[in-house]
């Protein structure tokens, strides 16, 4: 064999194993962005999946009025529905918070005053407002009310903030659905 096909088949050899390291690192390559696309969705994932459980394991604190079918009355109740302690429990009403109730000061009521500390799981707090007929009848007091709910709790125990519209409109008609209960046959033993 001569020098020259021997040179020959080597350059022809190099060659090839030059364009084989070139197809080996772009493959590389590919499999590397490859590689940080898969870790990219796992770290996206597993973020999603610490949120979700911080939302499941979150207090949820509900504001609404509750209007009972054998009172004229009706409440307001500050509601814990989540799984865990709601702290530092705020409620902002607007226009603020009114009564037609004579002898009933409002202003003095402290859980929409004052930050409440805490509200376990499950428990509500709920106080009367104002006759309900009344209200509905009136020009002058609101019906409609914004209501805003800071709180914290949870898994990482970040400020929450909810916001409620809360209107008395909704109650038009309930007086008509009366059931009777203890309220009627105390009412009626004392006739």
């Amino acid at each position: 064999m001569s020098e020259s096909l021997r040179e020959t088949i080597l350059l022809i050899v190099q060659i090839a194993s030059l364009v084989a390291l070139i197809a080996y690192v772009l493959k590389t390559a590919d499999m590397a962005r490859e590689t940080k696309k898969s870790a990219a969705a796992t770290e996206k994932s597993i973020e999603e999946m610490v949120e979700d459980r911080n939302l499941e394991f979150a207090p949820y604190v509900v504001v609404f009025f509750d209007a009972q079918t054998d009172s004229p009355i009706f409440d307001l109740v500050i509601k814990n529905t989540g799984k865990t302690i709601a702290h530092h429990v705020k409620v902002v009403f607007e226009p603020p918070l009114q009564t037609s109730l004579k002898n009933y000061d409002l202003e003095k009521l402290a859980l929409i005053h004052q930050p409440i500390p805490a509200i376990p799981p499950g428990f509500e707090l709920r106080t009367s407002i104002d006759r309900l007929e009344t209200r509905l009848e009136s020009d002058k007091l609101p019906k409609l009310y914004q209501v805003t709910v800071t709180f914290t709790g949870g898994l990482n125990n970040v400020v929450r903030k909810l916001e409620y519209i809360l209107d008395l409109g909704v109650f038009h008609g309930i007086l008509e659905t009366h059931k009777s209960s203890l309220t009627d046959l105390t009412h009626a033993v004392e006739d």
